[in-house]
């Protein structure tokens, strides 16, 4: 059965492209989106991994904390957060990971000067298309799964350490193989990964069931807080700083929390509002089959895909609710 992916006629030849320049590159920058994810991390170690096969030196740096759910991947002491990176930045190549623009990025942007080619291999519906070289492909349930497709286009292994990764990436950004991407591709890759070495009670027990204590508490709060509107179709929780610091958490422990939102029988749309400062505050949306949070996460300068988008606006956390929440009853009962 052929993938989505690989449907288009072009897949082969961009995969190709990439092999090339790949293999010629001495020095390569590998990132993603600020604030790291699954899908992100996953695969930017597979990639890594690859690359180093040709010999190359690969950086890789992100800008933000690596949940600490993400620790026992394999390689994952190698990725660098910006803000403590002073190595050199005389990169010949950049590869770029599930980022729709070069902006989401952070302070990584600053490193992509312009001589240097780019790479842009991603799902996200909105991407711009950056870079010299771009591979992007809405259909597709993650990056992760669209790696596996480019390595079996390219002909290149997929070792244990790799596939771990890979099933880390793709188990995540479908939502535990729960969101509208998976497919029947993206279940038969997943197998393949399981073939490569892949654990999956393993790798799902230590990013889902294996919480610290400061997270458990952290998510008694929010769930303490939470509320419902419009006869329990909206979903909304509310993280600030006051119950991180209680909970002795960190911001990097939020990834996920937003799933919370959509346990409810009714909820079409949920939405976790986290305070990152005074004056700022970052969404995390979610819902259920038709309703496109992408709509509401896009009025914001933010991006996503159909049932999972986020946003983050320069506006008190309390400010912030009150908007959303008007915004989401227009949603959900048709008017937006």
């Amino acid at each position: 059965m052929k993938s989505l992916v690989r449907m288009n006629p072009d897949f082969p030849k961009i995969c190709q492209e990439i092999l090339a320049t790949v293999s010629r590159a001495e020095n390569i920058l590998v990132s993603s989106h600020e604030d790291p994810d699954g899908d992100s991390i996953g695969s930017q170690l597979a990639f890594a991994r690859f690359a180093k096969s040709f010999g190359s030196k690969v950086t890789l740096i992100n800008q933000g904390k690596i949940p600490g759910k993400y620790l026992f991947l394999p390689g994952i002491a190698g990725i660098l957060n910006v803000d403590d990176y002073s190595g050199p930045v005389d990169f010949d190549l950049a590869v770029i990971f599930e980022c729709p623009t070069r902006e989401r990025l952070g302070k990584v942007s600053d490193f992509l000067r312009k001589e240097v080619p780019v790479i842009n291999i991603d799902h996200h519906p909105d991407n711009s298309l950056f870079g010299k070289i771009s591979l992007v492909n809405s259909r597709a349930s993650s990056v992760g799964e669209m790696l596996v497709e480019f390595f079996d286009v390219t002909g290149q292994a997929i070792d244990k350490e790799m596939a771990i990764n890979l099933y880390a990436a793709i188990l995540t950004d479908t939502g535990r193989f729960r969101y509208n991407s998976t497919t029947r591709r993206t279940m038969e890759i997943a197998g393949l990964l399981i073939e490569k070495g892949a654990d999956p009670r393993e790798i799902c027990d230590r990013i889902y069931y294996a919480m610290p204590p400061s997270l458990i508490r952290l998510t008694a709060s929010a769930l303490a807080n939470i509320n419902f509107y419009e006869q329990g179709k909206i979903c909304l929780m509310q993280v600030d700083r006051k119950m991180l610091e209680q909970s002795h958490s960190d911001y990097s422990d939020l990834d996920g929390l937003a799933d919370y939102t959509l346990y409810g029988n009714d909820v079409l749309v949920g939405g976790l509002i986290k305070e990152i400062e005074k004056g700022r505050t970052k969404v995390s949306l979610r819902s259920r089959g038709r309703v496109d949070v992408s709509r509401i996460a896009h009025k914001y300068g933010g991006g996503g895909h159909h049932n999972a988008a986020g946003f983050a606006v320069n506006m008190p956390i309390e400010s912030v609710s009150e908007v959303l929440l008007e915004d989401l009853r227009k949603m959900v009962n048709g008017k937006l």
